[in-house]
């Protein structure tokens, strides 16, 4: 199918809704972040088009520049009624030449361990895996704890936290994750969420609103990504649920973490999707 590409402006953002309410069962994240990535001057969004004037979107993405170093490829989107045509791998090829005409030396972009579409396109264009995060989650009716446990915890801003990742296993390179993404230590802000450090690990809890340009938890959810030692990281876990057990409602707990730490904290009742390993995956591609 021949499709057409171009930068995408406000007046689309109709358009690009209206796509994004199929996505996820309505739950994608890209309505409450458009507007922030228009408006940023390091980034090209794409439209999708299969018409010559450019006007009826079948899909999107972004192509955000760190620096002369890096490209983040995010927000693939693809019309339902138009999935399945091969349109994903245009606009992956649209985004990868962009980036590689830029000038950056790296390309990333994640995806989830169980998205073979995803992952079978990014070794057609020649990305690498280059780390995982396991994904584990549960509910708060659902929380086994039998005791609590009291931590010497430090809250450390943003500006701090960034040299104490790096002296912990943080995986190849510099980049952490951040939920359904992964961001190089240098650039985290402080509306990147929150951090709790005990020596031994580090604990960034994100919430509902806390940024308005990537991928936020639900109004009813709490991410939590931990690295470090498997069992400081577990108790890092454990301290935050008990924190915020005392919050009325029913929250969902979930957390990014390495393999190692996934069968100490599935004592709290914490289990995979589908109780099959799943985690997201970045993805590298390094220019010549």
């Amino acid at each position: 199918m021949k499709v057409y590409f171009r930068e995408l402006v406000h007046e689309d953002i109709p358009a690009i809704k209206d796509i994004s309410k199929d996505i996820w069962e309505g739950d994608d994240y890209i309505p409450h972040v458009i507007e922030e990535w228009l408006q940023d001057k390091n980034s090209m969004n794409y439209g999708t088009f299969k018409d010559k004037n450019k006007t009826d979107l079948i899909g999107f993405g972004r192509v955000k520049l760190f620096n002369n170093e890096l490209a983040w490829l995010e927000g693939g989107r693809i019309k339902v009624s138009y999935q399945g045509k091969g349109i994903g791998k245009l606009q992956l090829g649209y985004a990868v030449e962009y980036a590689a005409n830029s000038g950056v030396k790296v390309a990333q972009y994640d995806t989830a361990s169980d998205n073979f579409a995803s992952i079978s396109l990014a070794k057609f264009y020649g990305f690498k895996s280059k780390k995982c995060m396991d994904f584990i989650l549960v509910n708060s009716d659902e929380i086994q704890i039998n005791k609590n446990i009291f931590l010497d915890v430090e809250k450390l801003p943003a500006k701090e936290v960034k040299e104490r990742y790096k002296k912990l296993d943080i995986g190849p390179g510099d980049e952490i994750c951040i939920g359904w993404s992964y961001i190089p230590l240098k650039y985290i802000t402080d509306e990147h969420g929150s951090w709790i450090y005990n020596k031994d690990a580090i604990l960034q809890k994100i919430k509902f609103g806390e940024s308005n340009d990537h991928e936020l938890p639900l109004e009813k959810e709490i991410w939590m990504i931990v690295y470090g030692k498997p069992r400081a990281a577990s108790e890092l876990v454990q301290y935050t649920i008990q924190e915020e057990l005392e919050s009325k409602g029913t929250i969902n707990f979930e957390v990014f973490c390495r393999a190692e730490v996934v069968d100490l904290i599935k004592e709290m009742g914490f289990k995979y999707p589908e109780d099959e390993r799943f985690g997201v995956i970045l993805f590298e591609k390094v220019f010549n």
